[in-house]
């Protein structure tokens, strides 16, 4: 091996940890010519991961270390959430016996094709419907270890991991199953929850979260600012033959005490 060869595989030892996935544009932006990648991967020091990215040779690339590879690499807005920031912040308490069927990633556009190439367990599902500006998630997110040099990820704090699992409501999630996780959340942030409010692009998710937050009545959620708060109009079918609440006009279970239709 030659000594430029040499040196250009030290700093790659030193700017990409094993295990993360690398893409091309960002190989290419650190010196990395086409030419040079395609001899790193002869030699056994890179490895494709479908078209576009590679990783180093050595540690397995699982999910933490395709989106290190989207965030801090490819500069790609995304972050945990939804219920799977729940989870892993112990505020969900419904994880599944044989572990995570899948990590749900709040990202701001389509992921690469390298990305949906890859048959990772647990999957990522991506969910491109962003409900906040970057300013309000800039003070709703927590950072989540992944195990990976000192590198973190950005992953939705409680407030908005259910304002995420909310949007979800007869699509990914039932009524019962984000009440039930709503229930277990005690201690919220209200100074957070107001902001992600004020901005939040889902009427429907605004009206659950009220409902819930008076259904539950927990101590936080006497600090919550609705004055001005755009709630749309008209009623929202949240569920089929449910009844309707006359507080916030959305369809909910019997069971929740809503009046009848």
């Amino acid at each position: 091996m030659g000594l430029q060869n040499e040196i250009g595989i030290n700093k790659l030892t030193r700017v990409l940890p094993e295990g993360v996935a690398a893409p091309s544009g960002w190989l290419a932006a650190n010196g990395y010519s086409r030419q040079l990648v395609r001899k790193y991967v002869l030699g056994g020091w890179l490895i494709p991961l479908g078209h576009g990215a590679y990783a180093r040779e050595g540690q397995p690339v699982g999910w933490e270390g395709v989106l290190l590879g989207l965030h801090r690499l490819g500069n790609m807005q995304c972050h945990v959430g939804g219920l799977t920031a729940l989870n892993r912040q112990g505020a969900a308490h419904f994880l599944p016996l044989g572990g995570e069927p899948h990590i749900q990633v709040v990202i701001a556009c389509k992921p690469p094709a390298w990305v949906r190439s890859l048959n990772l367990d647990p999957a990522l599902v991506f969910d491109t419907r962003c409900l906040f500006d970057d300013q309000a998630k800039a003070t709703a997110v927590v950072p989540l270890a992944t195990g990976i040099r000192d590198w973190t990820l950005p992953m939705a704090g409680a407030e908005m991991g259910i304002m995420e699992m909310l949007n979800d409501v007869n699509d990914r999630q039932s009524f019962e199953h984000a009440a039930q996780v709503f229930e277990g959340l005690t201690v919220l942030r209200p100074g957070v929850i107001n902001a992600l409010l004020a901005v939040c692009r889902s009427i429907k998710v605004k009206r659950l979260f009220l409902f819930l937050s008076a259904h539950f009545d927990y101590p936080w959620a006497n600090r919550l600012e609705t004055a001005g708060l755009d709630l749309g109009r008209g009623n929202r079918q949240i569920v089929k033959g449910g009844r309707l609440d006359k507080r916030f006009f959305i369809t909910v279970p019997e069971a929740f005490g809503a009046k009848p239709l």
